[in-house]
């Protein structure tokens, strides 16, 4: 199976290789596609001018992705698959592993993360995607914690006959052994966290991003990552629902 590893924070990622290295490790035909710098936010824009712009990228050497080719794109995520898929790098890549994201991508935030964004991409555009996520609290990273599923998905991925399907991961902060468990989570209504507008000058705003002030919603997301647990949820892009609007009688 061969499997796109992409992110969000830029090419020179720590939570990039780590998940490289686990997909690797894992027995995958692995390339690495990445933005060269942080596109962070992005959610699943394409970016730059795709009717008369060039795309360039870079070849990246690395020494810990074994023979694995990888690169570094001059766009976000969701242009890194749109690539792969067309081809840029070799063959199209049956999934896509986005991440590992330093903080969490819990309830509808999901919708402006470049790292989901990705994900998401890739189901439409013919590949699974997985997107994983962990929270940050001021200490090191346990990379090994939020890439352990990984293969594990990518099997089950490999085993779907008919439609792609896409998997969000947040974990916690920890040792796996001190991981309470796995938990399939609904999306939480809001995220982790939030924002805070300051006026620094006339036409200029500071966005901080601060921890959200909202209690975890027990069977969410969140609730799951706070509860020391990784929760795992299956996404569904873009879609068609039945609409109560009376659409059907519109008229000129």
């Amino acid at each position: 199976m061969r499997v796109l590893v992409t992110n969000d924070d830029g090419v020179g990622s720590e939570g990039l290789w780590a998940l490289a290295r686990r997909v690797i490790a894992a027995g995958f035909d692995v390339v690495v596609a990445a933005p060269s710098t942080d596109m962070t936010g992005m959610g699943a824009a394409l970016g730059g001018d795709l009717g008369t712009g060039a795309i360039t990228f870079a070849e990246v050497a690395r020494s810990d992705a074994g023979s694995a080719p990888c690169f570094a794109v001059d766009g976000p995520p969701a242009l890194c698959v749109v690539l792969t898929q067309l081809r840029a790098f070799g063959d199209p890549v049956a999934a896509v592993v986005s991440g590992v994201n330093p903080g969490l991508n819990c309830g509808r935030s999901t919708l402006h993360s470049g790292t989901v964004g990705a994900a998401l991409t890739a189901a439409n555009n013919g590949a699974h995607g997985i997107a994983v996520s962990q929270h940050v609290d001021g200490g090191p990273q346990h990379w090994g914690t939020a890439t352990h599923l990984v293969p594990q998905l990518l099997e089950r991925l490999s085993a779907v006959k008919r439609g792609r399907r896409v998997v969000n991961v947040n974990a916690p902060n920890c040792q796996l052994d001190e991981v309470a468990g796995v938990e399939v989570a609904a999306l939480a209504r809001w995220g982790d966290a939030a924002g805070e507008l300051a006026h620094v000058a006339p036409g200029t705003l500071l966005f901080e991003r601060k921890p959200g002030g909202r209690a975890p919603v027990p069977g969410t997301d969140h609730a799951a990552v706070v509860a020391g647990h990784i929760a795992v949820t299956e996404l569904s892009g873009v879609g068609v629902v039945a609409s109560a609007l009376g659409l059907d009688r519109l008229g000129l």
